[in-house]
């Protein structure tokens, strides 16, 4: 948009042109120190190419070779087993010494387990068989779309039973989902972009015969480990894991299995000269975030004092939101109820409440609500909130809503500010949760999520200060921050740039 392109080469042109159930035994290890003596069970799935058994029998994949390698360099010695997924997320649970790989991170399983990560990333995707005549626009239409398979205990069946959905069919591992799909037995899959080829051969059926019907979120895949794993193993796999990330070892890994980096593993280090375009940059960051939320908020604004709007009757506040929604594919669109139901412009009447969003008693209140962030219910994405009462004098009949994808407001973002490839960016909402991040796979984690006790000060620090510098080393980078509280979303705002691996 022109005023976009208008605002951002007045705030950043001066400042750029300044200076811009089978054991597979490892090594015993020749070491007699205390870390050493210990004997690991590390624990996976069948699951290419992460983790899977090869043709010669033995337990291979990229997240395995990380883990050997991590134990390799450390002299440590473990037995690895794949076992069913809910085997293995059972006994480690249960187990002390004993982990599991490769395992989503998610806000619900971050106090149950001790982490080394982030290791991959994984997309929770949707598919149908060939000729199923199903379409999937929202999370919402899945519901009632048929009978979605899915593995028990996985993260994806984590993610669902959270969001209500019953209409579910419980699976050992995807390859049993995927001929499940293909007899007849369920009419959706919830597998993942990243292995569902992989997954598909396995069960003997072409890869082109799992249309992909609906992304819905990405997260990122670690190590978990029992909770009684000594601290010091810990983070002696964690520098190591990082060492690797920094030496150039694991990305050598990945791409021995066609996998590249996620971006945020891919850092591009400051020169010795580099100038930050720091105070500028950071005010172009913040005004477009805040322009974003607020330029809808003045829409809704206008329509809240139409008689179409006024009326509270669906199908005549439809097509106005709907026309909005056109100009606008990178948000949800939504009308709601005093009593918390709901319609979208994609899906009418929803079958979920907003009566106990943290937003909706403001808002009800007769206060307009913006950037508050959730997991929308339709979508199934994390998403930035609008959110502005209809009045009837001085009593609200109604909401008018939008969910903004922060995954899409995070490219718009990359778009929109010609920032050097030495700096990224993040944002948190003022709960403690990434609104936006460069890395998108880190949107919805929260501050306790970052890593070391080093990394959630400094995120804490940005959190509760109105602005401010802040370093930190994390995933065996050494970074610099500045950060602003932006005034319209109460989002703490930052701009970070690589100064150097973690030793330097």
């Amino acid at each position: 948009m022109e005023w976009k392109a208008c605002l951002v080469l007045t705030l950043l042109t001066t400042a750029l042109l300044c200076g811009c159930l089978a054991r597979q035994e490892l090594p015993a290890p020749t070491d007699s120190s205390a870390d050493a003596s210990i004997r690991l069970t590390l624990l996976t799935e069948e699951n290419p190419p992460y983790n899977y058994r090869d043709t010669n029998g033995d337990i291979s994949g990229s997240s395995t070779e990380i883990v050997q390698e991590i134990l390799r360099r450390l002299n440590q010695s473990a037995d690895l087993e794949i076992v069913p997924w809910s085997v293995g997320y059972g006994r480690t649970l249960a187990e002390p010494l004993t982990g599991l790989y490769s395992t989503a991170r998610t806000p619900e399983r971050d106090s149950l387990f001790r982490w080394v990560g982030p290791i991959e990333s994984y997309h929770f995707t949707f598919y149908a068989r060939n000729g199923s005549g199903i379409s999937l626009p929202s999370l919402e239409a899945a519901r009632n779309a048929g009978v979605i398979g899915v593995v028990r205990d996985d993260t994806r069946h984590q993610y669902l039973v959270a969001r209500n959905m019953n209409n579910l069919l419980l699976f050992p591992d995807d390859e049993a989902c995927v001929r499940a799909l293909m007899n007849g037995e369920i009419d959706l899959w919830l597998g993942s972009s990243d292995t569902a080829p992989e997954t598909a051969r396995g069960a003997g059926v072409s890869p082109e015969d799992l249309p992909l019907l609906y992304q819905v979120t990405q997260v990122e895949l670690f190590i978990a480990f029992n909770r009684e794993t000594p601290e010091p193993l810990i983070q002696s796999w964690q520098d190591t894991l990082d060492e690797m990330k920094s030496d150039g070892s694991y990305p050598a890994i990945l791409a021995r299995y066609g996998r590249t980096s996620p971006a945020g593993m891919q850092p591009v280090m400051a020169p010795g000269d580099f100038s930050v375009p720091g105070e500028t940059a950071l005010t172009a960051l913040t005004t477009l975030i805040d322009q974003r939320f607020s330029g809808i908020a003045r829409s809704f604004e206008v329509l809240a004092l139409t008689n179409e709007v006024k009326s509270g009757d669906w199908e005549r506040i439809r097509p106005l939101l709907a026309c909005l929604e056109k100009s606008d594919e990178s948000a949800r669109y939504w009308y709601a109820r005093p009593d918390g139901s709901y319609y979208t412009t994609v899906d009418g009447l929803a079958s979920a409440s907003l009566f106990n969003r943290p937003y909706f008693p403001a808002v009800l209140a007769g206060n307009v609500s913006l950037g508050t962030v959730v997991v929308s219910h339709s979508t199934g994405r994390s998403t930035g909130i609008v959110a502005v009462p209809v009045m009837d004098g001085n009593r609200v009949t109604g909401v008018l809503g939008a969910s903004v994808y922060l995954d899409l407001l995070t490219g718009e973002l990359n778009d929109d500010l010609p920032l050097p490839a030495t700096l990224y960016f993040f944002a948190l909402d003022p709960s403690g949760t990434l609104s936006l991040h460069s890395d998108v796979q880190k949107i919805g984690q929260t501050v306790s999520m970052q890593g070391s006790s080093e990394v959630v000060s400094a995120m804490e620090e940005i959190l509760h200060r109105e602005e401010g510098t802040v370093s930190y080393t994390a995933e065996g980078w050494h970074r610099e921050v500045i950060f602003r509280t932006a005034p319209v979303t109460g989002w703490s705002c930052a701009l970070g740039w690589i100064t150097g691996t973690g030793e330097g």
